[in-house]
């Protein structure tokens, strides 16, 4: 029931959104290239973040945690040589994660679906453009940041642990709370990529027994992206900008990842947290 209840408050507070946007007083959450700016639509996009993900989980502690907002970790202490190995582990597989997202695309051949995926394409090359600095920062702490903190709060810190409470089984609660992680995002184009993230961060969360560590992989993840995104957009015929992610690297950077993780396991191991 409890798990039920915070999914039930995070799609209670996309109802409320939805239908502040029909007032005129809020017509500023319906973003669009012939209204809005890039600026503006970043900036939406973060405040759709922390109101859908932190509302109901602030709600949800109140209501039904005895411990309230300590029950999501977030105030548990991890050292920084975990941090880093486990940010490295992230990096590493960037090229992997990309190889599974090209297959991912190459599966779906739905032809509404494909037109759904060329108009929201089209609408973040708007929504992402950054001709300065201060857009590449804005960017960072809305999409990188915002993301990082409050998704890692609700579907590591809450969900992963209500069904860990519910099933007993570790594995089990980390491969599901990645499933409904990737699934909530409602992109069937990155579902497999976002699958292996979430499971990565599930298990970042479980064997330090801190949600910080899953957050800081979380951030570094979507801060290379956006940071990628800014040099591309800058130098569009680098040898960067037009190179693709081949086989034989995506192979390289699986394994390497791989390794960094089953480094980060060994040495939380030595001091085992139980959520």
């Amino acid at each position: 029931m409890k798990l039920w209840l915070l999914v039930a408050l995070h799609f209670g507070c996309y109802g409320v959104i939805i239908l502040f946007a029909k007032f005129s007083a809020f017509s500023w959450l319906s973003v669009s290239p012939e209204t809005s700016t890039p600026m503006i639509a970043k900036l939406v996009n973060g405040f759709f973040t922390v109101f859908t993900f932190i509302v109901p989980l602030l709600i949800f502690a109140n209501a039904v945690l005895p411990e309230r907002f300590d029950y999501y970790k977030l105030h548990r202490k991890v050292s920084i040589t975990p941090v880093i190995i486990a940010c490295f582990a992230i990096l590493a597989s960037v090229f992997f994660i990309d190889i599974v997202e090209r297959w991912n695309i190459g599966l779906i051949t739905d032809p509404n679906w494909v037109a759904e995926r060329q108009q929201s394409i089209e609408f973040s090359s708007w929504a992402q453009q950054m001709p300065g600095i201060l857009d590449l920062l804005v960017f960072l702490l809305v999409s990188a940041l915002a993301p990082a903190i409050c998704e890692e709060l609700f579907f590591r810190g809450a969900v992963q642990q209500l069904l860990l409470e519910w099933t007993q089984k570790p594995h089990v609660a980390i491969i599901v709370s990645a499933f409904i992680f990737s699934l909530l995002h409602i992109d069937p184009f990155g579902f497999l990529a976002r699958f292996i993230l979430g499971v990565a961060l599930g298990y970042f969360f479980w064997w330090s027994g801190s949600l910080r560590l899953s957050i800081a992989g979380h951030f570094i993840f979507n801060a290379f992206g956006i940071i990628n995104l800014y040099f591309v957009q800058h130098n569009p015929e680098s040898w960067w900008a037009k190179a693709e992610t081949t086989y034989i690297l995506g192979a390289i950077s699986l394994v390497v990842s791989v390794g960094a993780v089953f480094t980060l396991r060994n040495l939380l191991k030595r001091s085992p947290t139980k959520l």
